[in-house]
């Protein structure tokens, strides 16, 4: 049972990844073009990519992440890779709610802070590639 907690955390994660990139490059995107032109993809991004696809994916991944983590807390605590792991996954989180607010910015019509998008996006990918090192590595990281 907690191998398919596992399986389901790994792919909403996947899911969540894809879609808080996406809704990213899309957010950018929308502040380079003209006005009218702009605000049909940054509600895209932020309706269809964001709300429907980024945040359902997030809290199946978190909840199947704080599921596991319930099952053996003092193991995993004690795992020094994990407090790794745990620091690259908020700063993920964190991107990840700083994209949505863009995102939803833009969609309202203000392109304020939706040129740094891409620039967020790729923190994203760096920190969740950084979590990816942590929890493939694990022990052969920290001796």
């Amino acid at each position: 049972m907690l191998s398919l907690l596992v399986a389901v955390h790994v792919m909403a994660t996947v899911v969540w990844i894809g879609a808080i990139a996406s809704v990213g490059w899309l957010t950018r995107h929308a502040a380079g073009l003209a006005e009218p032109e702009g605000r049909p993809v940054a509600r895209a991004a932020y309706e269809l990519l964001y709300l429907r696809a980024a945040v359902p994916a997030f809290v199946l991944s978190f909840l199947a992440g704080v599921g596991r983590l319930a099952a053996d807390p003092k193991t995993y605590f004690t795992l020094h890779w994990f407090h790794g792991k745990l620091f690259f996954a908020l700063a993920v989180i964190g991107v990840h709610h700083v994209l949505g607010a863009r995102a939803k910015k833009a969609a309202g019509g203000s392109m304020q802070g939706a040129e740094s998008s891409a620039i967020l996006t790729g923190a994203l990918l760096v920190a969740t590639f950084l979590v990816i090192v942590f929890a493939v590595l694990k022990g052969s990281l920290v001796t």
